[in-house]
């Protein structure tokens, strides 16, 4: 007590309540971003590509860390099926695949039923590739022609038929489409089999043109146009018990973007590198100019109700699924249109 009593005792003993409560305050705070940080998401994929460059990028620059998220790198789950199954057990909270995934899964419980609040890209991501060079190529020259692609009632090769119907052609008639369910051997079959034209993605297109002669001649995203081939998506129970969650990953997803399509390929590439061990720089780089050309990635997070009703109508068309969905059933556009607002 005499320190406190001693000449200026007072002022340092009120100082010091100062110190004390600023640092207590600032342990609070501390506390709180923590927490805040430590707020934990299991990001699924359906599968590890270029194509979705953007979430890598969003994982490199820290976009969700500024979110106040703990995203790691995404679990890869091959296959639709298997990720729907994935995220409906609670193996991830959050998974990227086609948003038409949501419409296979509406008539199960809130746990289980999928719905989708953002999208990542907005074509196709698939190339036409030729064994000769083809610069002023059009899909009616695939007429009385052999072109292999991905297997029947894929994304792939629904958009592949819908071209080929648009350009006035029988697709079981006037083209031999063939189609190879497992993707690797898409292109070997192209090379070796007596096929005319392949479609395929990335990087395999950039190999098969760097190493086996083929030769890139249309995007199927630039013929088919605007489409939201690719979306986040979660269960109906998840999004109304972690509103804030979502919106912070739609935020940072909006990130991403911004980002790639900000920066030049170069950098794009030299950022998800890290992502692609297996790949050279130069292959990466590459793509992800290939990409940018064909304006595979969109200037927002946004899913437009007339895009998700093209994609549906091309999985019902396939047989995919049996009806169309209303859009308020797959779609919650809410998180969307609040990040566009606080851009």
């Amino acid at each position: 007590m005499k320190a406190i009593l001693q000449p200026g005792g007072k002022a340092r003993a009120s100082l010091t309540r100062r110190l004390l409560g600023a640092m207590a305050g600032l342990a609070m705070l501390s506390a709180s971003g923590a927490a805040l940080a430590a707020q934990e998401v299991k990001l699924n994929e359906v599968l590890r590509s270029l194509f979705y460059a953007p979430q890598y990028v969003a994982l490199k620059i820290g976009a969700f860390e500024q979110e106040g998220l703990s995203v790691k790198e995404p679990k890869t789950t091959w296959g639709t099926q298997a990720t729907i199954t994935e995220i409906i057990s609670g193996g991830s909270n959050i998974a990227l695949l086609g948003p038409e995934a949501a419409a296979m899964t509406q008539g199960a419980d809130p746990s289980r039923r999928l719905v989708n609040f953002a999208r990542l890209t907005d074509k196709d991501g698939s190339f036409i590739i030729s064994k000769k060079p083809m610069p002023d190529f059009k899909i009616s020259d695939l007429k009385g022609k052999t072109i292999v692609t991905a297997g029947a009632g894929s994304s792939p090769y629904l958009v592949l038929v819908e071209l080929i119907k648009k350009a006035g052609l029988d697709p079981k008639k006037d083209v031999n489409i063939r189609n190879i369910p497992i993707s690797a051997n898409i292109i070997p079959s192209f090379l070796e089999g007596g096929a005319d034209f392949a479609q395929a993605f990335e990087p395999a297109v950039a190999k098969a043109v760097a190493e086996a002669g083929a030769h890139r001649v249309a995007s199927v995203g630039v013929l088919m146009g605007p489409l939201p081939y690719t979306a986040y998506m979660a269960p109906a129970s998840y999004i109304e018990k972690n509103p804030a969650v979502i919106q912070s990953f739609t935020n940072a997803i909006q990130k991403g973007l911004d980002w790639t399509n900000q920066h030049s390929a170069d950098e794009v590439a030299e950022a998800i590198a890290p992502y692609f061990k297996d790949l050279p720089l130069a292959t990466i780089k590459t793509v992800i100019a290939e990409y940018k050309k064909a304006g595979v990635w969109p200037k927002d997070v946004a899913i437009s109700r007339d895009g998700m009703k093209r994609m549906t109508d091309l999985m019902v068309d396939g047989g995919v699924i049996k009806e169309s969905v209303a859009y308020e059933k797959v779609v919650n556009p809410g998180f969307a249109e609040k990040t566009l607002k606080g851009k």
